[in-house]
Formats: structure tokens, C-alpha cells, sequence
């Protein structure tokens, strides 16, 4: 299954990965612990998708 995912950026000599590390105030809790939190932190604050997808991946995506 991940190579489905992978193949065709390997096949691709000029493709591009980006990565954007995120960081939320979290309270501390087994969820942040594990990581858990931050993934719901992003899932659940559409405001926070929309600016992101505003500020950042319209370049990509327009």
C-alpha cells in the first residue's frame, strides 16, 4: 500500500515534497502524550484548515 503511495513521486525525477510542522498549546494529558492531541487540534479547528489553505497551500492547489 505505501508503495502505491510512493511510486509515483519516485517516478517523477522533479516532484517535491513540503512539509509544515504545526505546533498547538496543548494542555499536557495522555492525548498529547501519544499525539493524539495535535491530530484532533488540526481535524477540529476549521478555522485553522481555512487560514492555513489561505496563507499556505493556495500556491500548490490554484
Amino acid at each position: 500500500m505505501v508503495t502505491n503511495l510512493i511510486q509515483p513521486l519516485i517516478d517523477k525525477p522533479n516532484a517535491k515534497l513540503i512539509r509544515y510542522d504545526v505546533h498547538h498549546s496543548l494542555s499536557s494529558n495522555a492525548n498529547s502524550l501519544i499525539g493524539r492531541a495535535a491530530h484532533i487540534a488540526v481535524l477540529d479547528s476549521e478555522l485553522f484548515i481555512e487560514k492555513f489553505m489561505v496563507v499556505v497551500g493556495l500556491k500548490y492547489f490554484a
